[in-house]
């Protein structure tokens, strides 16, 4: 006896596809004009943003709002308050990737002098313990590991 309160199970459907705009990376059928027009905005918000990355390495770790503010109105007169906002982000970006890049291989580097002088320490001659290993729980129990286990 089945209870009415349930709802009924519906027939199976295939859920559509996505939707939505579709992005391209390739620009087709461009005129030679259009590919040079390309190439000059291009080499343009190239050098802007490679201008922008020295002024941003040159603040180092004394930068601010109002600095970013300020390199941001530097550049807009040269491009668009929009194009100078995208160079100043990805500049930011970059350059605080390159800081926690830097202080990951600072810290690979300090675990490796660690390592060597944990080694250096040690009596020539004798062999090094690396460490115990963690007690399972049966281990702890004092029953036997499954591999002594005959059954």
């Amino acid at each position: 006896m089945a209870d009415s309160s349930l709802r009924p199970i519906e027939a199976p459907f295939v859920a559509a596809g996505p939707s939505g705009v579709a992005i391209r990376d390739r620009l087709k059928d461009l005129t030679l004009q259009d590919e040079q027009v390309l190439r000059l905005v291009g080499a343009h918000l190239g050098a802007l943003a490679s201008k922008d990355l020295a002024v941003r390495c040159r603040d180092g770790l004394e930068h601010s709002p109002d600095r970013w503010a300020a390199r941001k109105r530097e550049l807009t007169p040269d491009s668009s308050a929009r194009w100078a906002g995208a160079i100043t982000k990805a500049t930011h970006d970059q350059w605080a990737l390159a800081r926690r890049c830097q202080l990951a291989h600072i810290q690979s580097l300090e675990a490796g002098i660690r390592t060597i002088a944990h080694r250096l320490s040690q009596p020539i001659g004798r062999r090094v313990r690396r460490g115990r290993r963690a007690a399972t729980a049966a281990r702890r129990n004092g029953s036997p590991s499954p591999a002594a286990c005959t059954c």
